[in-house]
């Protein structure tokens, strides 16, 4: 009897952000997936029920808060951690993907001890649990307990995401950019390191730096609030959030990403920079050197003087050799969907006890 995965898409209501976009690269690789023994089937909100060949079942208070009275599947698939639905029977395999652990880091010492505790009660049920990267890898077997109840070691394996390049829009952008620019993208939190770019900028009078994020956060306030006490506001520009199109155009016309960030799960921005053929520079911190490997340049120190006179040197070096942007180009693009599409397949067959596909 063919078997049938239900892979939770239930991020799809929020394409802004990182999560969303992961579900929607995941669910259009793996759509219609009917290899005559598995199938995949959809969790999805229910504006995106008609957006998929494959079966799906919306999101519900029922599926939520009664999943034992839902449709029963074979295999359930949680590509996050914050899901907050599960499969109809306690014994049905069940796949936890764990994007990373930044809430250690980010939040004070009872709130980080409860989030744990809760992922822990997810990790408890897994049959096997993924991850984004070695990194993420290290820190979960460094905090959480892998051991069943019934006392086997629950597997863990490393999925590297994909890559989907934005297209750059057509309109024309009105943002206020007169100068060669320097490029931020993300969240505006704490974790990001941003206020070392800051004083980076104070030495970098050709340039300009463009932060694109959410910007109603305090770690953003007190960003802005630091700019304009050094007078900068016409060098470092707060967009706000941005559309795909917006992204894509700034990558294409910045100089560099410039991605300090301290703590990571996996880093996009360096693939997606990477993919349009820029330098990136990036801390040494969490899983930015597995990401970037040796095609990015890094910072050890982040004393604006010694920022400044790594950026210039790489500059020059990256701008001396005409094959570099292609080199970069091409790293991007071997963090493909297709390849995280095979891997997760081969994982669903494996834990349904189905042989590996020739």
């Amino acid at each position: 009897m063919k078997k049938t995965v239900l892979l939770d898409l239930g991020k799809l209501k929020d394409l802004h952000c990182g999560l969303g976009q992961v579900s929607l690269q995941l669910g259009k690789k793996v759509d219609g997936y009917d290899d005559g023994e598995m199938k995949i089937n959809f969790l999805v909100p229910k504006d995106f029920r008609a957006a998929f060949k494959s079966e799906s079942e919306p999101l519900s208070l029922r599926r939520r808060y009664l999943p034992f009275s839902c449709k029963r599947y074979d295999l359930w698939h949680a590509p996050h951690q914050d899901s907050a639905y599960f499969p109809s029977r306690p014994n049905t395999p069940y796949i936890l993907t764990i994007q990373d652990l930044n809430f250690l880091e980010e939040k004070g010492q009872q709130k980080a001890n409860w989030r744990l505790q809760r992922l822990q009660n997810k990790v408890t049920r897994a049959s096997a649990i993924t991850v984004a990267s070695k990194f993420t890898e290290e820190m979960v077997r460094r905090h959480i307990n892998l051991i069943a109840p019934r006392g086997q070691a629950i597997p863990v394996f490393t999925v590297y995401q994909g890559v989907d390049l934005p297209v750059a829009t057509e309109e024309k952008i009105n943002f206020p950019i007169t100068d060669p620019f320097l490029f931020f993208v993300g969240a505006l939190l704490e974790k990001k390191n941003l206020m070392v770019l800051i004083d980076f900028m104070k030495l970098m009078p050709n340039y300009q730096l463009v932060i694109a994020g959410k910007k109603d956060t305090e770690y953003a306030r007190s960003l802005q609030k630091k700019v304009q006490t050094l007078g900068l506001e016409s060098r470092i520009l707060f967009l706000g959030r941005i559309s795909q199109g917006e992204k894509a155009w700034l990558y294409q016309h910045c100089e560099a990403l410039v991605f300090p960030s301290k703590y990571e799960g996996f880093g996009m921005p360096v693939l997606e920079a990477m993919g349009f053929g820029k330098p990136v520079f990036l801390s040494t911190y969490s899983s930015l050197p597995e990401i970037g490997g040796e095609n990015a340049y890094y910072w050890n120190d982040f004393s604006p003087e010694s920022m400044k006179e790594r950026f210039e040197t790489k500059m020059a070096e990256f701008k001396s050799n005409p094959h570099l942007s292609e080199k970069l180009s091409q790293y991007a693009k071997s963090y493909n969907w297709d390849r995280t599409a095979k891997e997760y397949i081969k994982i669903y067959r494996h834990l349904l006890g189905l042989l590996p596909l020739r």
